[in-house]
C-alpha cells in the first residue's frame, strides 16, 4: 500500500515531515491540497482532518507532525533485516544481498 502526505505550500511542518520521511527512505506520494482539489475532499471528508501535514501510511493516519509517531514508522532498511537465532545479531533476509540487483 502507498504512502500518501498531504501537504501545502508554505507549512513548515510539511517540509519537516517530508523530510524526515526522506531521511529514513520512506516512500511516498505527495498530495498538495492546493492544487488538487480532490485531495482536499480526500483530507476533509474521507479523512476527518483539517491538520496539514496528514499521513496515511498503510491502516495508520498520523495528523500533524508528531515526531514520535513518526519514528514508530516501518523504514525499509529494517523490514530487510531479522535477528539471527540467539538474538546476538541482525542479517539480511533471505533475496537481499548487498550490491545484488535483480534481472
Amino acid at each position: 500500500m502507498k504512502n500518501h502526505l498531504y501537504t501545502e505550500p508554505g507549512c513548515g511542518a510539511c517540509i519537516e515531515a517530508k523530510g524526515f520521511l526522506k531521511s529514513r527512505g520512506i516512500s511516498f506520494e505527495e498530495r498538495d491540497v492546493r492544487v488538487n482539489p480532490e485531495y482536499l475532499r480526500i483530507l476533509t471528508e474521507d479523512l476527518d482532518s483539517c491538520t496539514l501535514p496528514t499521513l496515511v501510511a498503510g491502516g495508520t493516519i498520523i495528523v500533524g507532525f508528531d515526531i514520535e509517531l513518526y519514528q514508530r514508522l516501518p523504514t525499509p532498511i529494517a523490514a530487510k533485516f531479522h535477528r539471527s537465532t540467539n538474538g546476538s545479531e541482525l542479517r539480511m533476509s533471505k533475496g537481499c544481498r548487498p550490491g545484488f540487483k535483480r534481472a
